[in-house]
């Protein structure tokens, strides 16, 4: 599916001197007029999202581009509300490390610890191999919107064969953040969505972010196509439970928010108000696996 991206830019714009000195306000004017001028040329050229640019902690472009509905002729905004995909798994991991603060599991967890029954193979899985998939789990056990049990998830993931014994490799998996949503409710005693809600994004002012909870308003929601440019649809659209996509996505993807509510968990994530200097410190930058350098890792989510 190619669903319509956001773009939330971050920019520090210095002047072409030393690093330290910011560029005066004429300068910068010119800046943020060349980069408007390239977003209208991306514009032309087929781009459709949300473009959200912050100099010195103050939004110099809030902008959207092309279309959220393109038969319809409808703009987008920075208030239009995407299906960010797996930017979802960004709060997976964030929903993991505040429990750890809370001392309410910890990322050397084992699978065993969580679940009955796991086979040999997969009861050494830590909650940090999953988190950096290193787990060895495959990365998919069905299609994004197949109806299934929470229980016939948990048991296809079990019998799925391991692509490496964990911990010694890496290979992308959908299926082990859907396995953290599940562990992130049996920890908390709270659904996926509401605990997210309560921990991260409600703290952070992110009231247009979630799978249902929002309750988002149709003319908002932007309308996905596939590579084809034929229509696939809104994800509201979609066959989803009661609560938000079945376990084949929730937890790893399909979360819906928007620029703006993006750029406040950027604002968030720069103090301690969600997560701790330490918890994000461990997020950013875990232990590394072999043959990885501090040049090329991948952090928590």
């Amino acid at each position: 599916m190619k669903t319509i991206a956001i773009l939330v830019v971050l920019l520090s714009l210095y002047g072409a001197g030393t690093c330290s000195q910011p560029v005066a306000g004429m300068e910068q004017g010119k800046t943020v007029a060349t980069v408007r001028a390239y977003l209208d040329t991306l514009e032309r050229e087929g781009f459709s999202g949300a473009v959200l640019i912050e100099f010195r902690g103050k939004v110099v472009i809030s902008e959207g581009y092309g279309y959220s509905d393109v038969q319809n002729k409808k703009k987008n905004s920075t208030r239009t509300v995407f299906d960010i995909g797996s930017i979802t798994k960004q709060f997976t991991a964030a929903a993991i490390m505040k429990l750890e603060m809370e001392g309410k599991l910890s990322t050397e967890d084992k699978l065993s610890k969580y679940f009955g029954d796991v086979p040999t193979d997969k009861s050494e899985i830590t909650i940090h191999q999953i988190l950096r998939h290193s787990s060895g789990l495959t990365g998919t056990v069905g299609r994004d919107y197949e109806k299934i049990t929470e229980a016939a998830f948990i048991d296809t993931v079990m019998r799925s064969p391991l692509r490496f014994r964990p911990g010694t490799d890496f290979s992308y998996s959908n299926i082990g953040y859907s396995l953290l949503g599940i562990i992130i409710e049996k920890v908390s005693g709270m659904p996926y969505e509401k605990l997210l809600y309560q921990k991260l994004w409600h703290p952070a002012g992110m009231e247009q972010t979630g799978y249902t909870r929002p309750q988002f308003r149709d003319d908002l929601l932007a309308t996905g196509y596939d590579n084809e440019d034929n229509v696939w649809g809104k994800p509201t659209e979609k066959q989803w439970d009661a609560d938000g996509p079945f376990w084949h996505l929730k937890g790893n993807g399909g979360i819906l928010s928007t620029a703006e509510d993006m750029f406040r968990w950027h604002q968030a994530l720069l103090t301690d108000q969600v997560l701790s200097k330490g918890a994000k410190a461990k997020m950013y930058h875990p232990k590394l696996r072999k043959g990885e350098d501090s040049a090329n890792y991948y952090a928590y989510g």
